[in-house]
């Protein structure tokens, strides 16, 4: 009997939708007519086949501006409105809106759906209900949503707009466009678990006020203000997180912008913007595979950036690479070189942090017009492995840099390392810039007693106190190596280049190996010390550089340590240590000219002689009576066991 009634019953559906809304009731169809067009044409009918009307008791059937709907569901002049808790089916296509308006949880099936706001102004799905939302995208299935604008409208708040949470799910596909605003808004929790989801959008992509999450799915977003946005909310803050799936964002504004923490356990990022790539309040990282090509900063924190995982390609600023015309720098303390001194200047920094940095781990590709790392409190690297190219400095902390472990290999730089304090406990650094290799920039004179500095006269503290410790936020200027390889080429020429090791307080040498290679004909020595004292108690130390304006080892030195001066020696040239046995001790091949050598080496010991040979030359220093040797070329600066100036120097005491 059913099969006898079907296709005599399908006939009449049929017609009742050409004529407006009609209610769909378990199986039995009773027309809610509304005003009938004045002309029928029958291939309309044909459209409404015997599959697009087997449809299920919740189901609801779009056609133009008229539709198939539920029990609990309103239709009106193209707009549709559910009311009622439950889940809704929605296939077909609709010039008008889809609203939510229940009282209870509600989940939209989109199977096949094409949703176009009629009016300016209008979203195509707009959830006005408290309540949670499930928006889930049938496997297999197309489905848009369009707000039907060609141009901006401030009246329009978004395609897809939810007052309460929204979850988007499945397997299905959904293209969402805003022509006028945003084209997803939730004034609660936005998550996006699964689906394919595109989004193009005159202003932000996805936004929200409170937590959104990407924990799954594949997510492309091209818009002109920000790729993600959350804001925070009246109770909740506005957090990001990335757990899994994938992210594609092209934003005119920031890729990702949140005014509480941004959060990435996962996923696969890859953010083009105009502004910076990544910005929030905190941004923690510990797995994900990450590329961002930003005009301004590529990832932002105001108060603390923690990285301990993934791996991050950024560019920023256009990339770096032309740091030999670097121009611009500023001193004193904490004072960052080259820091943007116009206003048409801006920041285009790798990782910024307006706080502290903290990496403990990670792959790093770092290509900047500004600084590669850049903090304003203490930077931390206890792991990863780095690359960086920079026009301005490698990696610079206002207050401290503390190199725990970690391989930075720095291709290019204007300053490589530069912070108030600097200290290396470990890792493997490979460092080639133009001007300063490492620079510890606090004021001159910084390791001086009466300034604060590392004899600690102005604050109580004894030298050998101050000089040991660990020090933020203190006056104390210094650079301090404990272990670790560092490698450091100064490149520049004779109207830019730099020291190879340049502190403004003291220097301690007590471990690890510090190779340095800087020019040897400029007034620009491998190691500089502005007033404190330059002390190596351990370590291997193989430094070339200028006689001009060397300084003198201190005599607190307990490792046996000489600084001498050479003739102008050729870039390339081989440096060797050998003891009495005419062993080789260490060697290193200088990459750049030098006239001044300083050694150290844990295996010099008092009462030896050892020979040094550099090129077809060679010098003897002679341990017997002294710890320190200085013999100094040029307009040495005495110091502690200082020799006499203009290469006529002689052994310290």
């Amino acid at each position: 009997m059913k099969r006898h009634y079907l296709l005599p019953l399908l006939l009449v559906l049929a017609l009742a939708l050409l004529c407006g809304c009609t209610q769909n009731d378990t199986g039995t169809a009773e027309a809610a007519v509304t005003e009938a067009p004045a002309v029928q044409d029958t291939a309309e009918a044909a459209v409404l086949t015997a599959q697009s009307l087997a449809v299920s008791e919740d189901d609801i059937v779009l056609n133009g501006t008229t539709a198939i709907v539920p029990e609990g569901v309103s239709c009106a002049n193209g707009v549709i409105t559910i009311e009622g808790a439950g889940t809704y089916r929605i296939a077909g296509s609709l010039t008008g809106q889809v609203i939510v308006d229940a009282d209870g949880p509600v989940e939209l099936v989109l199977a096949g759906a094409a949703i176009t706001a009629a009016q300016a102004g209008e979203c195509a799905i707009e959830i006005r209900s408290d309540e949670d939302v499930l928006l889930t995208l049938e496997t297999g299935t197309e489905n848009t949503l369009s707000d039907g604008a060609a141009a901006a409208d401030s009246s329009a708040s978004a395609t897809l707009y939810s007052k309460g949470s929204l979850t988007i799910t499945g397997n299905g596909s959904l293209t969402v466009t805003a022509g006028a605003n945003n084209g997803i808004q939730c004034k609660a929790a936005l998550t996006v678990s699964g689906g394919q989801l595109t989004v193009t959008a005159a202003n932000h992509g996805l936004k929200s006020a409170g937590l959104l999450t990407i924990s799954g799915g594949e997510v492309t977003v091209q818009c002109g203000g920000d790729g993600l946005c959350a804001q925070a909310g009246r109770l909740v803050a506005g957090d990001i997180l990335l757990s899994g799936g994938s992210l594609s964002v092209s934003a005119g504004e920031h890729g990702m912008d949140s005014e509480g923490d941004i959060s990435i356990t996962g996923a696969a990022i890859a953010i083009t913007s105009t502004d910076d790539g990544i910005r929030a309040v905190n941004v923690s990282i510990t797995s994900g595979d990450i590329m961002i090509d930003a005009g301004c900063d590529g990832i932002q924190a105001e108060s603390l950036l923690a990285i301990a995982g993934g791996d991050l390609r950024i560019t920023a600023g256009g990339g770096g690479g032309d740091a030999s015309s670097h121009a611009g720098e500023s001193f004193g303390p904490g004072g960052a070189s080259g820091e943007a001194e116009t206003a048409s200047d801006i920041s285009a920094k790798g990782l910024k942090s307006d706080g502290d940095i903290t990496i403990s781990g990670g792959v790093f590709d770092l290509n900047t017009s500004d600084d590669s790392i850049h903090c304003a409190g203490l930077c931390t690297i206890d792991g990863g492995t780095m690359t960086i190219c920079s026009s301005d400095d490698a990696i610079h902390a206002d207050d401290m840099l503390v190199i725990n472990d970690g391989i930075i290999t720095v291709t290019d730089c204007f300053e490589g390392l530069e912070a108030f304090a600097i200290e290396i406990h470990g890792g493997e650094i490979d460092l080639r810039s133009v001007n300063d290799g490492i620079n510890a920039n606090g004021p001159e004179n910084m390791g001086m007693g009466g300034f604060g500095g590392a004899s600690g006269e102005a604050s109580g503290e004894t030298e050998e106190d101050s000089s040991s410790d660990s020090v933020s936020g203190s006056s104390i200027t210094y650079y301090r190596q404990t272990g670790g390889s560092v490698n450091l080429v100064v490149t520049g020429s004779m109207s830019n280049v730099g020291d190879g090791l340049d502190s403004n307080g003291s220097v301690y040498i007590d471990g690890g190996t510090l190779i340095i290679s800087t020019d040897g004909s400029t007034q620009e020595g491998a190691i500089d010390y502005g007033g404190g004292e330059f002390v190596i108690t351990g370590g291997i130390v193989i430094a070339g550089g200028s006689s001009m304006m060397q300084e003198s080892l201190s005599s607190s030195s307990t490792q046996c340590c000489a600084i001498l001066s050479t003739n102008t020696q050729a870039a390339g040239t081989e440096v060797t240590i050998l003891d009495e046995d005419g062993s080789v001790i260490a060697s290193a091949v200088m990459e750049d000219t030098f006239s001044c050598l300083i050694l150290s080496h844990p295996d010099m010991t008092v009462g030896s002689t050892y020979t040094v040979t550099y090129g077809t030359e060679s010098t003897t220093l002679d341990f017997t009576g002294t710890t320190v040797i200085n013999f100094s070329g040029g307009f040495g600066m005495g110091g502690f066991g200082g020799g006499m100036p203009g290469g006529m120097g002689g052994p310290g005491f």
